[in-house]
């Protein structure tokens, strides 16, 4: 099936996307058999870039190196039913192959593993609100999890918003940093960025081995890029009210942040990634706001297989002699 020798594929960038989109296919495929318009698609997406055939090559021959190493974590995962026996064998194999820590989280998102272990979590498209614990009132984003003790609160992954009761270290993969009752912020974490939006107080925080002073209606993002503090934005609040509201923003990035509540992956092809989007929309439905933004830009098509791998890009043009 590959167009291209294994020597010319070894002088190939690969990259992120690719490897997301291998493993998207991978997981599919492990799970459950493909239908007919499924492995077309999957054909299709072969052939339409050599980097996508290097990802692929690669994810399966790593998948080969260590399908037979023992689970790291065995014994806490010993309390999942025998249901999840092949969805643990896949974590296995993914978790395995160290090529991005990436990988770590796309599948607690996608196989709800990490998620199991977890004192409270939300699902993909969920908001979870604790109001009824003694150390804060918490809301979970879509696709997050945390461990409370007395008075600490780590975030495994995904976003939180949290009003302490008392004094509290909160920490995450990626920072620390210690709170008082009061104290009113949002904190989101995953492979690629740490957001940290503190809401009624200034607040110090060690992000990626660093300390900052974020102020009160600002927020800190940290990504492998660098570091920045900006003014808070709408759509880093707007959620805790079930709304995602956002002023001019390119669809890339909206794609982005609604892809959060979605199953599967949705990519936005460069030829339509600079449109602009401004609204406010119910996270009640994510599904529905998918369908609004294709109703709204007539010009935008959307192709792939439902909850596993789709792409937005805009119809070619046809000009009428």
């Amino acid at each position: 099936m590959l167009k291209y020798k294994v020597s010319q594929l070894n002088t190939m960038p690969l990259t992120q996307s690719a490897i997301e989109q291998a493993v998207d296919w991978y997981v599919q495929q492990e799970a459950q058999s493909l239908s007919l318009a499924q492995k077309h698609a999957f054909t299709q997406w072969l052939e339409a870039d050599p980097a996508h055939q290097k990802a692929w090559q690669q994810v399966n021959h790593s998948q080969q190196m260590f399908s037979d190493l023992p689970l790291s974590g065995q014994q806490s995962l010993n309390t999942l039913s025998k249901a999840d026996q092949s969805r643990r064998h896949i974590l296995k194999s993914i978790a395995a192959l160290s090529i991005s820590s990436w990988f770590t989280w796309r599948y607690q998102k996608e196989l709800g593993i990490s998620a199991k272990l977890a004192d409270h979590h939300a699902q993909v498209g969920e908001q979870l609100q604790l109001t009824h614990l003694a150390q804060a009132s918490i809301t979970l984003n879509t696709h997050s999890a945390i461990n409370l003790g007395a008075h600490t609160l780590w975030l495994k992954y995904g976003e939180a918003y949290i009003v302490c009761q008392k004094a509290m270290t909160i920490s995450s993969p990626h920072c620390h940093f210690n709170a008082e009752s009061g104290d009113e912020f949002i904190l989101f974490d995953d492979s690629e960025q740490v957001r940290f939006s503190a809401l009624n107080t200034r607040l110090n925080i060690v992000a990626n081995g660093q300390k900052f002073t974020v102020d009160k209606n600002h927020t800190l993002i940290a990504e492998r890029s660098g570091t920045r503090i900006i003014e808070t934005p709408r759509h880093m609040t707007s959620w805790t009210k079930g709304m995602l509201s956002v002023s001019q923003m390119p669809l890339k990035q909206f794609i982005a942040e609604l892809s959060r509540y979605l199953s599967g992956s949705i990519r936005v092809a460069p030829a339509a990634a600079q449109l602009h989007i401004s609204g406010t929309f119910s996270l009640a439905d994510p599904k529905q706001i998918l369908s609004q933004i294709l109703s709204t830009f007539p010009e935008l098509t959307l192709n792939g297989v439902p909850n596993v791998w789709q792409v937005i890009n805009k119809k070619p043009y046809i000009s009428v002699q």
